[in-house]
């Protein structure tokens, strides 16, 4: 396992000099008396290490996405991490809102900003330091826009614009650009998270922060185009140790209400509704115009008519993986499609479903390093022309629209 922890620290705190344009020595590029940096540089703090935990993602298909969250343990025998011992190698750099970045393997599994420092004593002399950590949908909750008026547009474009109106750097963006046209609409002092939530809603598609601390906006259908892990548990893909089946009508709607700032469209599936009893889901949009919210309506009604089941969690032991697997695992993102493989009892024949990555969480430990995915249902996900397993016709997709 390769782990590296970096935090933000500043010119002003210990662990200082920093590349200081113009100085004799701090100055010289390639130099090894100042670190290269702006207003903060990351500091590699891996060396005081105990443990990382990180989660992200979402509980079910129609939840949204939460901020993101990581602890991390940090040895502090010596007080290193203590932010009132001035004799501290990080003295005036222990406190909130400094950046964090958590890397695994050489990939980015966690970018996002300390909000707590939680220090422990016991009476041996043995002391942890613990950051609390979220990632940008915490700074995201607390941002209102502007007033502006966005043109009508496709929902990707609408992201960026709402973006752009809180000035939001580009390079921290990874925007699709979506299939829904969003109607031209005065907007008014709202909260920016909430508005984002909506826009994905209106696609329908997800919006929440990567692990590179991006604003990531996934358009419909996306994520099936991609090579699909395989998890197994009879040898033929990456093994998992425990699994978590969910057979059930908790995402049982059948008489769907869609809506925008004027319109609402409903459609009601009667079979469904006949065999299970009517669940209702009312959905606010900002689709232009009445065939989109149909079009939607219609859709969510067909998706969510049956009980569900899906494989709901499944836990993997990185340490139990070759390379190959193990490079897959840390490369996950959420909205990533996979494919799983299970036995119960190890009585054929096995269960096999698809399931798109709704939720990822980490524990690393220096005895364990283990993950766990939640998944959702690709049962009635829509059709994906050329695909091997969404292409079929007849088969459980639907036709897009």
């Amino acid at each position: 396992m390769s782990v590296k922890v970096e935090i933000g620290f500043t010119a002003s705190g210990a662990s200082a000099p920093f590349f200081t344009l113009g100085d004799d020595t701090l100055g010289v590029l390639g130099g090894t008396q100042g670190l290269l940096g702006g207003g903060e540089i990351l500091v590699d703090v891996t060396a005081f290490l105990r443990s990382f935990q990180v989660s992200r993602g979402k509980s079910r298909d129609l939840d949204r996405h939460q901020a993101g969250q990581a602890t991390v343990s940090f040895k502090n025998d010596e007080r290193v991490f203590d932010p009132t011992f001035e004799a501290g190698q990080f003295f005036g750099q222990i406190e909130p809102r400094r950046q964090i970045r958590i890397t695994v393997d050489d990939i980015v599994q966690f970018e996002g900003t300390i909000d707590d420092w939680n220090i422990n004593y016991d009476q041996g002399g043995n002391s942890v330091s613990v950051a609390q950590a979220f990632d940008g949908f915490a700074n995201l909750a607390n941002i209102q826009l502007e007033s502006f008026t966005p043109s009508e547009e496709l929902s990707g474009a609408r992201v960026n614009a709402a973006l752009d109106n809180i000035q939001w750097p580009e390079e921290k963006r990874a925007i699709d650009d979506g299939n829904a046209t969003l109607e031209s609409q005065s907007i008014d002092a709202v909260d920016i998270l909430g508005y984002l939530q909506t826009i994905a809603d209106s696609e329908p598609g997800e919006v929440f922060i990567d692990k590179n601390g991006n604003v990531k906006f996934v358009e419909r259908n996306a994520g099936f185009e991609a090579d699909r892990p395989l998890f197994a548990d009879d040898g033929t893909g990456i093994p998992y140790t425990l699994v978590s089946v969910i057979f059930g009508t908790e995402l049982l709607f059948n008489n769907v209400t869609t809506s925008n700032s004027s319109l609402s469209a409903n459609s009601v599936n009667s079979t469904s509704v006949n065999l299970y009893g009517e669940r209702d889901l009312n959905r606010t949009t900002f689709l232009s115009d009445l065939t989109q919210l149909e079009n939607l309506a219609e859709f969510l009604s067909q998706r969510f008519a049956d009980p569900e089941f899906r494989f709901e969690v499944l836990e993997i032991d990185l340490s139990n993986l070759d390379a190959t697997e193990r490079e897959e695992m840390i490369g996950l993102e959420l909205g990533d499609v996979v494919e799983v493989k299970f036995t119960p009892s190890g009585i054929p024949p096995a269960i096999e479903r698809f399931g798109r990555v709704i939720s990822i969480s980490q524990n690393f430990q220096p005895t364990q390093e283990v993950m766990q995915i939640g998944l959702q249902s690709t049962q009635g996900a829509l059709f994906v022309l050329g695909d091997a397993e969404f292409g079929k016709l007849g088969g459980e997709s639907g036709l897009g629209f």
